[in-house]
C-alpha cells in the first residue's frame, strides 16, 4: 500500500540559543540561503541580531536571501515573535500565541510579512524597519526573521511519498538597555486536557516579565484530595522560558482522568529563584469523557459500576424467586383448605 506523509514539515530551522547557540544559514535541499547584515549596534558577535536600540528611532534589520538553484522562487519573509513551546523550548516560528503582559511584541513592530520573487541564482536584500517607541521598553523583545518556500516538494520513494516543506530564520533580539530584569512567574490556570496524544492535567505557567531564561527545573505532582500518594508527577530540568509568554506543562496520564477533586503542587527554579503553588482543582465524568472522546478512545467503564449491576440483578432475580415461591405455597396451602 502506497503510504502518504501529508505535508511533512521539512523545517529547516536556525534555532537561537543563548550560551550554546547554534546558527543555520543553509540545508540540504532548501534551494535557498539567508544571512544578516549585523549594525554596529550589534552587542556581540553572534550570527543572530542582538541589538541595543534606541528609544524613538528606527532599527533597520537587512538580510541576504540567495536562490541557489535555477529555478525562480516566490518566497515569504515574516516577522515572527518568539514563544515558549510545550517541551521547554523556544519557538521562533509562525504562531498565534499571544500573552498579556506583553507590552510589545517584535512582530507588532516589525511589521507586515513581505513576499519575494526571486531569479535563478540571485540574490536580494530584504530590509524590516523596526519602530522603537519613543519611551523605550524594558527588557527584551525576542523574535525572528522567518524565510519559507510556500511550495510543496515531493520527495521519497519505496511506495512513501513525502511532502516537504522548507524555511529558515535569523533570530532577533531587541533591547534598549543591558541590564537584565528579574524574571516573574504566575500560575495562571490548571485544568484537565490532552497533551502529546495523552490525556492529563495542564497547568498554565506564565513568565510576567521581559526576560529570556533557561536552565528551569519543574516539579510538580498531583494529588487526589485526602491522600498523600501522587495520582499523577513530572519532572523536567534544562528548559527554557521565552520573554512574556506562557505555555501549558502538562502532567499526562497513562489512562482515562478518573474524576474527582485534586491538589496540584508545583515548584519551578531558575536564575536563583523559586516559585510555589498549591492549587485545588477538580474532574468531571464529563471532562474526561470528552478528553477521551478527543483522543478518539472509549471510556472504559469502571469495575464498580459492573459489581452494581450485578448485585442489582440478583436482587430482582431473588424478589422474583420469592414471589414464585409465595405464590406456589399459597396454591398448595388454599388445596389443602379444600380438602378438609
Amino acid at each position: 500500500m502506497r503510504k502518504k506523509l501529508l505535508l511533512g514539515l521539512l523545517a529547516c530551522l536556525s534555532f537561537l540559543w543563548f550560551g550554546t547557540h547554534q546558527q543555520v544559514h543553509a540545508a540540504e535541499g532548501a534551494g535557498f540561503t539567508i544571512s544578516p547584515a549585523l549594525p554596529q549596534n550589534q552587542i556581540d558577535q553572534s550570527t543572530y541580531f542582538n541589538l541595543l536600540v534606541k528609544p524613538g528611532e528606527t532599527q533597520r534589520l537587512l538580510i541576504y536571501v540567495k536562490n541557489t538553484t535555477k529555478t525562480a522562487k516566490k518566497l515569504k519573509v515574516s516577522p515572527v515573535s518568539a514563544f515558549t513551546q510545550t517541551n521547554g523550548t523556544i519557538g521562533y516560528y509562525p504562531n498565534d500565541h499571544k500573552d498579556d503582559s506583553a507590552e510589545y511584541t517584535f512582530s507588532q513592530l516589525a511589521g507586515e510579512p513581505k513576499t519575494i520573487d526571486l531569479a535563478g541564482d540571485a540574490q536580494v536584500p530584504v530590509t524590516f524597519d523596526v519602530k522603537i517607541p519613543a519611551k523605550g521598553f524594558t527588557g527584551q523583545i525576542l523574535g525572528s526573521l522567518y524565510v519559507e518556500d510556500p511550495t510543496v516538494h515531493k520527495s521519497g520513494g519505496g511506495g512513501m511519498a513525502i511532502n516537504n516543506k522548507f524555511a529558515m530564520l535569523i533570530g532577533v533580539v531587541l533591547q534598549t538597555s543591558t541590564t537584565e530584569v528579574a524574571p516573574d512567574l504566575n500560575l495562571m490556570a490548571v485544568k484537565p486536557g490532552s497533551q502529546d496524544n495523552r490525556a492529563g492535567v495542564l497547568a498554565t505557567i506564565q513568565n510576567t516579565k521581559p526576560r529570556l531564561f533557561g536552565d528551569m527545573t519543574l516539579d510538580g505532582k498531583v494529588y487526589r484530595q485526602g491522600s498523600d500518594k501522587p495520582y499523577l508527577s513530572r519532572t523536567e530540568k534544562g528548559w527554557s522560558f521565552a520573554p512574556n509568554s506562557h505555555f501549558d506543562y502538562a502532567l499526562p496520564s497513562k489512562e482515562a482522568l478518573s474524576p474527582g477533586t485534586y491538589t496540584l503542587d508545583l515548584t519551578a527554579k531558575a536564575v536563583g529563584k523559586t516559585w510555589h503553588w498549591r492549587r485545588n482543582f477538580t474532574i468531571t465524568r464529563q471532562q474526561s469523557e470528552a478528553i477521551e472522546q478527543k483522543l478518539g478512545r472509549e471510556t472504559p467503564q469502571k469495575p464498580w459500576l459492573w459489581i452494581i449491576i450485578a448485585i442489582v440483578l440478583a436482587l430482582v432475580i431473588l424478589v422474583l424467586l420469592w414471589l414464585v415461591w409465595r405464590q406456589r405455597r399459597k396454591g398448595r396451602e388454599t388445596d389443602e383448605t379444600k380438602e378438609n
